[in-house]
């Protein structure tokens, strides 16, 4: 094996010229998969490599083309790929909250219960509803309709954990996975509630505020449901049943035998 490579090797630089090549080879390679800095020391490499190895190394010319290609191939494909994945992060976040999307809320909960399902852990979701947001769009316009959504986003991101996924769902309503959570899920949901009943949102220039509320409905999987799907339809009838009994509620469901009617934990 040594004797073959070091053939090779010899015959290779017996061709000046294939032996260049091979090391230009090496540094477009580089740019293309290790971007800018992988270009520039491939190429850093290969000048190098030139110049000990080869028993007549090319002029600087070469030397300096090498650099120059290698280097502008390796800085337009990290371009590329980094607009490429702020396109990606565009799509899947909402631009008015900052938060995660709907697409990016049903990939990552489809996500959440495989990993529950590969470690026999729970996953719970809360549905969120702001209470009456309508007469206040009505009343103060969609400006300040628009502040407050952002106020609440901030005000729901700081109630829950790193791994806690935030998400504006539509309209008013947000979701928020809990992955590894069970019961404990609704101490975080009621902790939301509490938070977002005790902030004030600004409702003119004279300083004056207005106090909102929310509703919430939890589900955790696989108790409450058998897949992500159904783990929103049962978080959505929790929420539903918090609206109709008078709102700034959490509700949370559980699964009563075969029927899977809800059940009124407050």
């Amino acid at each position: 094996m040594l004797i073959s490579l070091a053939t090779v090797i010899a015959m290779a630089m017996t061709h000046n010229h294939n032996y260049w090549y091979l090391l230009e080879a090496v540094a477009i390679v580089s740019a293309l998969f290790f971007y800018l800095p992988g270009a520039l020391i491939a190429a850093v490499i290969a000048v190098i490599a030139g110049l000990v190895l080869l028993p007549a190394p090319p002029d600087y010319v070469t030397y300096i083309r090498l650099l120059l290609i290698s280097g502008l191939i390796g800085w337009f494909v990290g371009r590329e790929q980094n607009s490429r994945k702020q396109l990606e992060r565009l799509l899947m976040v909402d631009r008015l909250t900052g938060l995660h999307n709907y697409s990016y809320f049903i990939d990552r909960l489809e996500e959440e219960r495989r990993r529950a399902d590969r470690f026999g852990s729970k996953l719970s979701l809360a549905m969120i509803d702001i209470d009456h947001f309508k007469p206040f769009n009505d009343k103060y316009g969609h400006r300040l309709g628009n502040e407050f959504l952002i106020k609440l986003a901030k005000v729901l991101s700081k109630q829950v954990r790193t791994v806690d996924i935030v998400c504006r769902y539509g309209g008013e309503e947000f979701a928020v996975i809990l992955p590894n959570t069970g019961k404990k899920a609704q101490d975080v949901a009621e902790r939301m509630r509490m938070a977002v009943a005790a902030t004030d949102f600004p409702v003119n220039k004279d300083g004056k505020v207005e106090r909102k509320t929310i509703s919430i409905g939890v589900a955790t999987y696989p108790t409450d449901a058998e897949d992500d799907l159904q783990l929103i339809d049962r978080a959505d009838e929790a929420l539903y049943i918090a609206k109709e009994s008078g709102r700034n509620l959490v509700i949370v469901y559980q699964s009563q035998g075969k029927d899977d009617n809800v059940s009124l934990t407050k």
